[in-house]
């Protein structure tokens, strides 16, 4: 099977849907597929500490337009821009006849608007990988143009029900497949070696960008209220974004030699993982618990806030403990320290983590229902909409 997916994100820098991409390819390709990712050139390339370490790469890419940073929904994101693009693609698609054709963020203007719309593949699916908040005026105002292109969609689909809920008021006809995003299991895994400069406090680690939605601001208050109750552990924050300087200034004076800034890292990631005893994501806004899901399939209990997004792939009391509010920072300050206070429930919790990575969001089992619905398409055995959601388990 010939298959093109198409991203607005694919470039040196591990996380989100970059690495989703990373890992869909990876495992097709595996699989005995001829896998081509077609994404931008970066107009700005994003600094990472360790530099070009990445993961080997099976599968070919091809470069089309150019991606521009942009802030939208309360996170950083990217805009595909080019005058050429839509010929760029048609030529391609001339070229290259692919049998499968898989857009992710299918709403993403230029880039992935234009792959629908030029598609020759006899099967065009779309992951929708956003959360968008009632009423968002961007997606309201273009939900019309936006409706004709998904018509040309074969499947859609969701990487969580809480995609649906927010998309469904703008799209109700769309009938979502849910299949949750991946994780590379061996990668991201217990057996990682820590980092032994981080050996001489107890560690909670944080991972994500500095975009507000996140709650790093949050996470370094309830390490300030965590630490006036205890002077044994130390954070560490792996993550950057243009907001570092003012992040950094959120610090109070007395810990700043406990507030770790690790920058934005790729295959060091494991490793500061598994330096730490607890992950902690105070985050307002997801569509899918990716941080969270690195954390359990590298063996750690993690401290959420209680989002749609997260509840999909953590469970409350089994892999780690959710918090109601991403702003309650005296409540993630209880949570962790009641992890830290009895590390044999925190072991625990850790192992049941990894155990549900393992059954259930491992890339070869999420690329198993892709290819079989990718199959079925093609073959004419699948409802062209198909509404089943894809289970996961519990």
């Amino acid at each position: 099977m010939k298959i093109a997916i198409v991203s607005d994100y694919y470039y040196p820098q591990l996380g989100g849907i970059t690495e989703h991409v990373h890992g869909q390819a990876t495992e097709l390709t595996r699989r005995g597929h001829e896998v081509t990712v077609i994404t931008p050139r970066l107009a700005v390339t994003p600094r990472t500490v360790d530099g070009d370490d990445l993961p080997a790469r099976a599968f070919e890419v091809v470069n089309a337009g150019t991606a521009f940073p942009f802030y939208v929904n309360g996170s950083e994101t990217l805009v595909t821009l080019g005058a050429g693009l839509p010929y760029a693609l048609e030529r391609l698609f001339r070229q290259r006849p692919f049998d499968v054709l898989h857009v992710h963020n299918p709403f993403g203007w230029m880039l992935p608007l234009t792959a629908i719309r030029r598609s020759r593949a006899p099967v065009t699916v779309g992951t929708f990988h956003s959360v968008v908040p009632g009423g968002y005026r961007l997606l309201r105002a273009s939900s019309r143009p936006l409706r004709r292109v998904f018509r040309r969609l074969d499947a859609s689909i969701s990487v969580s029900d809480a995609v649906i809920e927010s998309m469904q008021p703008h799209f109700p006809e769309i009938a979502f497949t849910t299949i949750p995003n991946g994780i590379d299991t061996a990668f991201f895994s217990p057996d990682a070696e820590p980092i032994a400069a981080l050996a001489q406090k107890r560690t909670i680690v944080f991972v994500g960008r500095f975009d507000p939605r996140n709650g790093v601001k949050h996470m370094i208050g309830a390490f300030s209220e965590l630490r006036r109750a205890r002077d044994d552990v130390q954070l560490v924050v792996v993550g950057d974004g243009p907001l570092r300087p003012l992040v950094e200034r959120m610090v109070p004076d007395g810990l700043r030699g406990e507030v770790i800034f690790a920058g934005r890292v790729n295959r060091l990631r494991p490793r500061y993982l598994a330096s730490a005893e607890i992950l902690c994501t105070p985050c307002s806004l997801a569509s899918f618990g990716m941080v969270v899901l690195e954390g359990m399939s590298a063996g750690l209990p993690v401290v959420a806030s209680r989002l749609p997004g997260f509840e999909l792939v953590m469970r409350d009391g089994v892999d780690g403990v959710m918090v109601d509010r991403a702003d309650d920072e005296a409540g993630f300050a209880a949570a962790l320290g009641m992890l830290l206070d009895d590390p044999a429930l925190a072991a625990r919790m850790g192992a049941a983590g990894r155990a549900r990575a393992l059954a259930s969001f491992s890339w070869q089992l999420v690329a198993e229902r892709l290819e079989g619905l990718y199959e079925g398409l093609l073959e004419g055995e699948a409802e062209r909409v198909p509404a089943a959601p894809v289970p996961v388990a519990a």
